[in-house]
Parts: C-alpha cells; structure tokens; sequence
C-alpha cells in the first residue's frame, strides 16, 4: 500500500502545480500579454482598441456620448466581452489565441489585462482592462483568433 499512497502524494502535487500555472497565466502585467497560440489556420474573430484614462469624444471607439460630453471623462478600467455575450461572434469558432497589446507610449506598460472567463478552448471570452494610476492615458489593441471546429 504504500507504492499507493505515494504515488497519490504525486498525483496531487502536480495537480495542484498545474492549478497554480493556470491560475498565474490568467493575470497579465504591462507591455503584451497573450494566452493561447495563432496557427495559420486561425482567422481574426474580433479586434477592437480599448482606451483607459482621459477618453476625449475623438478617440476611435471610445463608450463616450459625443452630446454629454463637456469635459473628458476619466476612465480606469473597462470590461470587454466577446462571444456569447456578444452578437459579433462567429459562431462555430473556437478561441485559440487572445492578445492584448500595450500601445500606450512610450514603451508600453500601461496598465494590466485579466482574464476574467472563457478564452482559448471557448468560444467565449471576458477580459478587464485597468490603467495604472501613475499613467495619464492607457491604450490597448485586443485581437482575439480563432479556427473553426466542426
């Protein structure tokens, strides 16, 4: 019996080992952060620039009212969802590859990008952008790839 017990020690080890990694890569700090991987059969399923900090009406994409707007609006974290919480998505695509690009300059390191569900293997995906404080104006680019399974 102990053969079976030990080998039950080193089951769970690396269980719990490979719960750690997992939990680790869903969090991204500063400059590019990527999860999956783009083959040459995946296709852009989404693409979409994410603005944090003070979001002027002339910035592309930006979820501000031309109308309201008097002033900029400060802004220091924004959710992006894609897939069944979204009507834009492809159905019958699976998700092999997020990337988020830091474009602020100079240099990148903006802020942060989580995971917060779905993503590669889902034809889903939630990601939360957060500008760090130090920083004026955070920018991101968000390409999400995927192949079609079936």
């Amino acid at each position: 019996m102990p053969h079976v017990s030990a080998m039950l020690t080193k089951v769970t080890l690396i269980s719990l080992l490979l719960l750690l990694l997992l939990l680790l890569a869903r969090h991204g700090d500063g400059a590019t952060v990527t999860w999956g991987h783009v083959n040459k059969y995946a296709s852009t399923l989404h693409a979409q620039d994410v603005y944090l900090g003070q979001v002027n009406s002339t910035d592309a994409n930006a979820d501000v009212d031309v109308a309201v707007v008097a002033t900029a609006a400060s802004v220091d974290v924004r959710d992006v969802a894609y897939g069944s919480q979204n009507s834009s998505a492809f159905d019958g695509y699976t998700i092999t590859a997020v990337h988020a690009y830091d474009m602020t300059l100079p240099g990148g390191n903006g802020g942060q990008v989580r995971l917060l569900s779905g993503g590669v293997g889902q034809q889903h995906a939630a990601l939360r952008f957060q500008r760090y404080e130090q920083v004026p104006t955070a920018h991101f680019q968000l390409v999400i790839y995927g192949v079609a399974l079936g």
